[in-house]
């Protein structure tokens, strides 16, 4: 059993044989799931994130505690609260909304992404459940919106993510569903620790 104290940093990555595991997942929900699939499976987690965190009379949203590892987490990720698992997902969905926007209007993004600028900060306020929820409508807005006039999200130009290569604006809402779903259950792995059934 490893010493699960010393986390590796947050350059380090995921390991090469579940990162190539999750491209794989990615490219193949990218041709299996239309915009309109991706999105509903991104609204499902939202939901189910915010019930999460709206359990917190049987724990604290703000206790940050290791656990094992989850399929998709980074080591440097694993002493989270399910706060800080909420903040992350705001400061991401913010990003890739963006990134999709930009897309969608045909212009690459500008710089490179530095995925060590998307941890929480533990200093959180509760209303992190607020800020979520904003995000994500807003992020839902805009994919109903393109899909409204242009039936569905380019497959081209695309933009450098620093794990999965270049991708379309589809296959970054389809990695912003698959995202939510993998911090989904790492907050379920939270709170399953915390001790609530």
């Amino acid at each position: 059993n490893p010493d699960m104290t010393n986390l590796q940093p947050p350059t380090t990555g995921l390991p090469a044989w579940e990162l190539s595991m999750l491209k794989f997942a990615l490219n193949s929900l990218s041709v299996i799931l239309s915009d309109r699939q991706s999105l509903k499976l991104f609204q499902g987690e939202t939901e189910e994130l915010i019930r999460i965190f709206d359990e917190d009379n049987g724990y604290d949203v703000f206790e940050s505690l290791l656990i094992p590892r989850v399929v998709g987490i980074e080591d440097s990720s694993r002493r989270w609260s399910v706060a800080m698992v909420l903040e992350h997902l705001c400061l991401t969905n913010t990003d890739m909304h963006k990134a999709i926007a930009s897309l969608s209007a045909g212009i690459v993004p500008r710089g490179e992404i530095d995925v060590a600028l998307y941890k929480p900060d533990p200093e959180i306020g509760i209303d992190v459940r607020e800020r979520l929820l904003s995000i994500n409508a807003e992020y839902s807005r805009l994919i109903q919106t393109l899909l409204e006039s242009a039936g569905r999200l380019r497959r081209k130009p695309r933009y450098r993510h620093p794990s999965f290569g270049d991708l379309s604006a589809h296959q970054w809402h389809v990695l912003a569903a698959l995202h939510q779903r993998i911090h989904r259950r790492q907050a379920q792995k939270i709170v399953a620790m915390l001790g609530v059934t």
